[in-house]
């Protein structure tokens, strides 16, 4: 119950201090026309999950520190040494309680967050959005593709190498007050705003014309980039469907070590926080009772930006060496447990 307190005490302090940061962002990134105190509001409040998604390693970290140092002041922790507590005894509550916490956040703050998170760059974006938006479902492309407010193209891609813009397997509804036609295409290739179509079967439904033409240009509003940004926004995805997105970013050739790395690290999070407090416990527990308690919270948040560091350059290094991104994370979570492990030993020997 006290490690729940000052979890929760610590994450209202700093996400309401990173809101108010994330307040300042938002000045700077949305029109004059929105800037108004309930939109702020509004897209604060969309942004809340995934800050408290993103704070949990630090607020972890600062909440042990203070529920040691509690434990020292109040002479509880000396009096439960003494009763003969090992400090794998001492820490077992605490874990447990972090562990709960951690799959509260991977089962119900995750999935919460994608939605809000999606919601917030929706709204950011809301001008682009308007003219097109790209799904993936079932290892399909779903794209639609909005000419004017009278006509709209819906574009179903069966398979595509995003790496050459080849698509293959094509099939088009144009859809208007006029007539409504329907294009089936073997091959296309985007290029700027071109969907340059190979092998073309055509449809039109009110003039009952059918055809086959060997080349057809769809003009569109949307190109490559706008394709590769809106399938690989891989931290847009709720933890039950990484292994399925994974499967289907492999398709398209977009799967990469670092959307496995931050996969894995999402489903493993309640543990790795919980090896965060074990190292935490490790350095802040040998604190005397006079010692200054900033230096021990200087010490937590130092260990903090260590392992943050740690896990930055494996991360880039993962990427840039295109590792084994299981390997990786291994070793991302094998260092701080090292380290915790030799401090409670060190601990237990004196």
């Amino acid at each position: 119950m006290l490690t729940n307190k000052y979890l929760v005490i610590n994450f209202f302090i700093v996400s309401i201090f990173i809101i108010l940061i994330n307040l300042l962002e938002l000045s700077r990134i949305i029109s004059e026309d929105n800037k108004t105190f309930f939109n702020f509001l509004y897209l604060s409040f969309l942004k809340f999950p995934s800050i408290l998604n993103e704070i949990i390693p630090f607020v972890t970290i600062i909440s042990v520190s203070f529920l040691i140092r509690n434990l020292i002041n109040n002479n509880e922790f000396v009096s439960m040494r003494n009763l003969g507590y090992s400090m794998i005894d001492i820490f077992l509550p605490v874990a447990t309680a972090i562990f709960i916490i951690g799959l509260l956040f991977l089962f119900i703050i995750n999935p919460i967050s994608v939605i809000m998170e999606t919601r917030y760059d929706s709204k950011l974006e809301h001008k682009e959005n308007s003219l097109y938006s790209i799904k993936i479902s079932d290892n399909e492309m779903w794209i639609k593709n909005e000419v004017d407010q009278e006509r709209s193209n819906f574009i179903n891609i069966k398979n595509i190498d995003l790496k050459d813009m080849d698509a293959s397997n094509i099939q088009i509804l144009f859809v208007s007050k006029e007539t409504n036609k329907f294009i089936l295409a073997e091959k296309g290739k985007f290029k700027d705003n071109y969907f340059l179509l190979n092998d073309v079967k055509f449809y039109d439904f009110k003039n009952e014309e059918y055809k086959n033409l060997k080349n057809y240009n769809l003009k569109i509003n949307f190109n490559k980039e706008n394709i590769i940004n809106s399938v690989s926004k891989y931290k847009l995805i709720p933890f039950y469907k990484y292994l399925s997105h994974s499967k289907t970013l492999e398709k398209f050739n977009l799967y990469s070590p670092e959307i496995g790395l931050y996969y894995l690290s999402e489903i493993l999070k309640p543990i790795f926080i919980v090896v965060l407090a074990f190292v935490i416990l490790g350095f802040t527990s040998k604190f005397q009772r006079n010692e200054n308690f900033f230096k021990v919270l200087f010490v937590a948040i130092s260990i903090g930006f260590i392992m943050f560091l740690i896990k930055e350059i494996i991360s880039k290094l993962t990427i840039s060496l295109s590792l084994n991104f299981i390997l990786s994370y291994l070793i991302i979570f094998l260092i701080p447990f090292i380290i915790g492990l030799y401090q409670i030993i060190r601990i237990e020997n004196d």
